[in-house]
């Protein structure tokens, strides 16, 4: 068995090597059509300037100035303080995070940024806001006041439930198992305990109430994950989703291609049979965000959660033999990486002509799509990122009010478009397998599409480890 451990090993270590920016990146009237392409083939134009330089170079050359609610704030000497990171305030000077602000902060610090100091020169060539923003601010507050992202203590334990029976059967299966079906029954069990604990671990950092706060260190005891440097992360895919350079869930080359490459950056004898073995890319999303983790408490020293991690580690040696505990955390990579990529990755890539030009509401509708779950374990397994759109859209919402969300947004898309103000805003949803699908289709698809040169690389611009 050993051997056979050291081949696995060996394997997914090549594996890794080959997608080494995968997933460092690491849940009517309605349209059914083939997943959008627009801007894919499109030729790379300049990217947005962003500043990296410090602070004081920055304040010699020009200002930072962010707007929420139609009011600039000028952050040049602020950005050091932001307590996730000078990237967030960077990547988005000159531009309206209102959105951003509202998705991401407490009530507190949504108090805490009106004292900020706001700008003496604000940039004039930024357009405002569209129409659609404005209905879409509005329908946010409507939804605050009604009670929406208030915690019900039985959804919360709904929520727990299912992973707790997985967690419990996987260990007990896994430990008695003497032959290949036990096995790969424990194996399965402990898989999707294991993709369970990811979602619940996504849930409690993006959440902004007690319960959220109190539950944050589940993620390194109960899913083997920094929620610091997850959190980093996950939330820049959430504010810029599909814009290359700085969604790191599209930087996946060159293991896998979702736009035409520049030829110095084509591997075509590897991305000729990308639709074939994406499956082995997907796998080591777990092996991969542990291994990053890690890495991430060390340098960071984030030794709270470095203990949280060395639990985790402790119990789960101590009660799963090495070997299934292995392929369940290889096996609930696949699970999850193929959840969370699906339902984004077929849909608008945003570079060229296209790169951060539509607001924030426009561009999640453009760059994201719904899976239709068919029974009462998908919905379990999917762990709400089913309702993709409404949780781009309302991260800090608990997931079991999405079903009746999507009510609302698709009430949004029908009252914008009859306004004469929802191109871009079309509610998409696809059956949970043929979202599938149509992704392997483009993997296909761009397989055998001809290099494009000048098309950027999936390198980001802010790396999170």
């Amino acid at each position: 068995m050993a051997g056979t451990q050291i081949r696995y090993l060996v394997a997914s270590s090549i594996v890794v090597a080959c997608a080494r920016g995968m997933l460092r990146a690491p849940l009517m009237r309605t349209q059914l059509s083939q997943p959008r392409l627009a801007a894919r083939g499109a030729p790379f134009a300049q990217q947005p300037e962003v500043d990296q330089r410090p602070a004081a170079a920055r304040q010699k050359m020009g200002r930072l100035n962010i707007r929420i609610d139609d009011n600039w704030y000028d952050l040049t000497n602020w950005r050091v303080a932001h307590p996730a990171g000078t990237h967030w305030i960077d990547a988005y000077n000159n531009s309206d995070a209102t959105e951003v602000m509202y998705g991401f902060h407490s009530d507190r610090g949504m108090d805490m940024f009106k004292r900020l100091p706001k700008s003496k020169h604000p940039p004039t060539h930024v357009r405002p806001p569209t129409q659609a923003t404005y209905a879409f601010r509005k329908l946010r507050q409507r939804l605050v006041d009604e009670g929406w992202f208030k915690p019900s203590f039985w959804g919360e334990t709904k929520k727990l439930l299912p992973w707790a029976a997985s967690l419990g059967a996987g260990i007990s299966v896994a430990r008695a198992a003497r032959g290949p079906v036990r096995a790969i029954v424990g194996v399965l069990l402990l898989a999707i305990a294991n993709s369970l604990a990811g979602w619940l671990a996504h849930d409690y950092v993006h959440g902004r109430n007690r319960f959220c706060s109190a539950m944050r260190g589940f993620g390194e005891l109960c899913g083997g994950m920094s929620t610091t440097w997850w959190s980093n992360k996950h939330n820049m895919h959430h504010a810029l989703t599909n814009e290359v350079g700085y969604d790191e869930d599209i930087a996946l080359e060159p293991a896998l291609h979702l736009w035409e490459p520049d030829p110095k950056n084509d591997l075509r004898w590897l991305r000729k049979w990308q639709h074939v073995y994406w499956p082995l890319p997907y796998s080591i999303l777990f092996l991969y965000w542990r291994f990053d983790s890690i890495r991430y408490v060390i340098k960071h020293k984030k030794w709270n959660e470095a203990a949280r991690l060395a639990a985790h580690w402790g119990f789960f040696a101590a009660l799963v033999p090495a070997h299934l505990l292995f392929y369940s955390i290889w096996l609930s990579g696949l699970i999850t990486a193929t959840i969370v990529t699906v339902t984004h990755q077929s849909e608008e890539i945003f570079l060229g002509d296209t790169l951060r030009k539509y607001d924030f509401v426009e561009a999640q509708f453009r760059s994201t799509r719904d899976a239709k779950c068919n029974n009462p374990i998908s919905h379990i397994v999917w762990g709400g990122m089913q309702w993709q759109l409404e949780h781009h859209l309302f991260p800090t919402m608990p997931r079991y009010r999405y079903p009746a969300l999507a009510q609302e947004l698709l009430k949004f898309s029908a009252e914008q478009q009859e306004l004469g103000q929802g191109d871009g805003l079309d509610y998409r949803v696809t059956g949970e397998f043929k979202i599938i699908a149509d992704n392997v289709a483009l993997l296909k698809k761009l397989a055998l599409a001809e290099p494009m040169p000048g098309n950027p690389s999936a390198e980001p611009i802010f790396k999170q480890v």
